[in-house]
């Protein structure tokens, strides 16, 4: 999945092009899809001056920022499950009737980490229907 600067949209897979605005993703491309920098005036393989136009380039603290927002939930579930290991050796330790709540806490923290691992997944077709639903209200009002 790539997120367009351009037309600030996403677009499933892998793609060389934005399937909204037809730009490329940070690279030039020419007609036979050879790869170039961005400050290419020709293609380097095929000499063709058609080239693509990228995507306007990614501030850097852009990409600082996101790095950061997708390591905070991971590092908030980990400090949590920090905590509640060591709660669970204490309880084990000092109060063993405590062990059937304990346990059943770790195994709400193991579902929490099987929701994360399979977030992106969901995230990216939440994304996808939401856009979706998005075009195609665009185009009932455009024909109207």
């Amino acid at each position: 999945m790539k997120y367009c600067y351009s037309c600030n949209k996403i677009t499933n897979g892998e793609p060389l092009f934005c399937n909204f605005c037809g730009k490329s993703y940070g690279i030039k491309l020419c007609p036979r899809l050879h790869t170039n920098p961005r400050n290419a005036q020709a293609c380097s393989q095929c000499g063709s001056r058609d080239l693509s136009t990228p995507q306007p380039k990614v501030p850097f603290w852009v990409r600082i920022l996101l790095f950061l927002v997708s390591l905070v939930p991971g590092a908030i579930l980990a400090v949590l499950s920090i905590a509640v290991v060591l709660f669970f050796l204490i309880e084990l330790i000092h109060s063993p009737r405590m062990l059937c709540a304990a346990f059943l806490l770790l195994v709400a923290l193991g579902f929490l980490w099987w929701v994360w691992a399979q977030l992106p997944l969901w995230l990216r077709r939440a994304i996808h229907r939401l856009l979706l639903r998005k075009r195609e209200g665009n185009g009932r009002r455009e024909e109207r």
